[in-house]
């Protein structure tokens, strides 16, 4: 092989060298990207379940207050037709049916309440649960980003530890002869430098 054939065959060695390292790189890239943005998309739902759960919580309270309000209602209507009958409003089974209205009254708050509460607790866990989606999505991002870098270097050593072989083998074998070989390195480092192992 003449030595011009033989930088030239080092010169496309070195091209698929730099777009190995650059698909690494590219790929390492769109995976950190898809992982950050699954990250994000997490950290809303997160952020959309906390506000839920403090949303349900008012609720809950406030659903409390109003069903006691209902019940103190009803007792004040039991007593004004006791009162209006011309019942002792205050002694007997009229006494018996305002107490069974206002207890009835706070179980229903009280039920209301824990029933608002559960809900919340639930958005909460909700909550929780995609702000870990969150982190474990940050942290393939940083491993993308990592293996990326990682298998760039590796690619690059290898493609480079195996032209300097085939070069010392090619030049012990004359390949490059004894006048030419300045020139014939020179041609194939021109060409290596026209490429990027970065990519666009």
């Amino acid at each position: 092989m003449s030595g011009y054939a033989t930088a030239a065959s080092l010169a496309m060695a070195a091209v698929s060298t730099a777009v190995g390292v650059s698909s690494s790189i590219k790929q390492g890239k769109q995976q950190k990207a898809a992982a950050e943005y699954q990250s994000k998309i997490a950290q809303q739902n997160a952020d959309l379940a906390e506000e839920q759960a403090s949303a349900q919580r008012k609720s809950a309270y406030d659903d409390m207050i109003s069903t006691r309000q209902k019940a103190a209602k009803v007792v004040a209507a039991q007593r004004a037709a006791s009162g209006a009958s011309g019942a002792v409003v205050d002694f007997g089974s009229n006494l018996d049916a305002q107490a069974d209205s206002m207890a009835q009254g706070e179980i229903d708050a009280i039920n209301t309440y824990q029933k608002g509460m559960d809900a919340a607790y639930n958005s909460e866990i909700q909550a929780w649960n995609s702000k870990t989606q969150s982190h474990a999505f940050d942290v393939q991002a940083q491993t993308a980003g990592s293996n990326a870098t990682a298998n760039a270097i590796s690619t690059g050593v290898a493609g480079i530890g195996n032209m300097a072989t085939t070069w010392s083998k090619w030049d012990q074998a004359g390949a490059f002869g004894t006048k030419n070989t300045t020139g014939h390195v020179k041609s194939a480092s021109s060409m290596i430098k026209n490429v990027s192992i970065f990519g666009k």
